[in-house]
């Protein structure tokens, strides 16, 4: 168990799951696994009554970065405008081809919410709220391109809520 980082408790059984259009036409289902240390996401197709894998997303192989930014929960948007959804898991997000699209660093938290926060800003922003002491207690209106707008610098906050 320890090689997911984490031996403390039940940390390293953390499991999300999410359905998405990533190809911006029909359903995947992708898997997830951790989110305090290493992450790893799996999308698979069922496609003409076969079940084929996609992809793999894994911090430990080549997005060392990406490791303990998961969430509780995760958000599944075309953040980028593409037309193709995206997998935003907590203080990261997942590109649809499997590949780490952009990672704010601020690590583990407990709320995010993806939407059009700013109607005067075209497209979707993400919120995250972060528990760490040395990272803000949110970062509101992070565009779908990793960008944060705003900081508001409490730390270890760890709950919130956003409307739009």
């Amino acid at each position: 168990m320890s090689d997911w980082g984490d031996s403390y408790g039940n940390r390293v059984d953390r499991f999300l799951a999410c359905v998405a259009y990533l190809d911006g036409q029909r359903p995947s289902l992708v898997m997830c696994r951790g989110y305090y240390t290493r992450t790893v996401l799996a999308a698979w197709n069922w496609r003409n009554g076969q079940l084929t894998h996609l992809w793999t997303f894994d911090s430990n192989a080549g997005y060392t970065g990406y490791a303990g930014q998961g969430n509780h929960n995760l958000s599944v948007a075309d953040v980028d405008s593409d037309g193709k959804d995206e997998i935003v898991y907590g203080a990261c997000c997942i590109n649809d081809n499997g590949a780490g699209l952009w990672n704010s660093g601020y690590g583990h938290g407990d709320a995010m919410h993806v939407s059009d926060i700013n109607p005067n800003r075209s497209g979707l922003e993400v919120w995250g709220i972060h528990e760490g002491t040395s990272t803000p207690g949110s970062s509101p209106a992070r565009r779908g391109d990793g960008r944060i707008d705003l900081e508001d610098g409490e730390c270890g906050r760890g709950r919130g809520v956003s409307a739009t």
